[in-house]
């Protein structure tokens, strides 16, 4: 069943304090010696500017070979985001691991994507971090990223849109392949299927106008 996220649009920085947190809970496609590490994130949009998001794992023997950008992170201990702006428009995968290593790609499904960086000189802004409990990344997305990528006008205002939050790692110690929404059983797609996106709901924060 497609899972629904709803979030706040603020006018200006994010208050975390209002941000829901998301479980990444639906794991799929699991193989002997396979793991399911508590994962979460929380997302939301500032108008005019852009997407903040932040994700967590509590992610033990973690797998961190990649350094550069858009290099097999997938492969690493690794959190993603997956968005699309409109409706048609295709969708922005944006895959990190602790190192803050990322991979950004553009298209409308699996295949024939396109590396970011082929489309705009804008780039998202990742930042990995560890804690007691684990790790995580904070991600922000500009608005001109989408704009110049997607050929659209997206100023990251209030509506309805289509998305998933990942937690993977294909060759880490115990692969596991996780998500906010669940996936198709078959493994054709892996997680690049919209049909399977959830539903992310942004709202006005109404509370910053009283």
């Amino acid at each position: 069943m497609i899972k629904t996220y709803e979030t706040y649009c603020f006018a200006s920085a994010p208050d975390w304090s209002k941000v829901p947190v998301g479980k990444i809970d639906c794991f799929q496609w699991e193989c002997d010696g396979f793991s399911r590490p508590e994962s979460s994130f929380q997302m939301c949009f500032v108008k005019n500017d852009g997407i903040f998001v932040k994700m967590h794992s509590s992610e033990n023997n973690l797998r961190t070979t990649c350094s550069g950008r858009d290099g097999n992170v997938w492969e690493d201990s690794c959190l993603e985001f997956f968005f699309s702006p409109e409706k048609d428009a295709g969708y922005l995968n944006t895959e990190m691991n602790p190192c803050g290593a990322f991979l950004t790609q553009v298209g409308k499904g699996r295949e024939n994507r396109r590396f970011l960086k082929e489309l705009t000189h804008v780039t998202p802004l990742v930042k990995s971090y560890y804690d007691k409990s684990g790790w995580g990344v904070e991600l922000f997305i500009p608005c001109n990223l989408f704009n110049d990528a997607f050929g659209i006008s997206f100023s990251a205002a209030p509506g309805e849109y289509k998305g998933n939050f990942y937690k993977c790692g294909d060759k880490t110690e115990a692969p596991h392949y996780g998500s906010f929404s669940p996936m198709r059983k078959e493994l054709t797609l892996g997680f690049h299927d919209p049909e399977y996106f959830a539903t992310i709901t942004v709202k006005e924060d109404v509370t910053e106008n009283d």
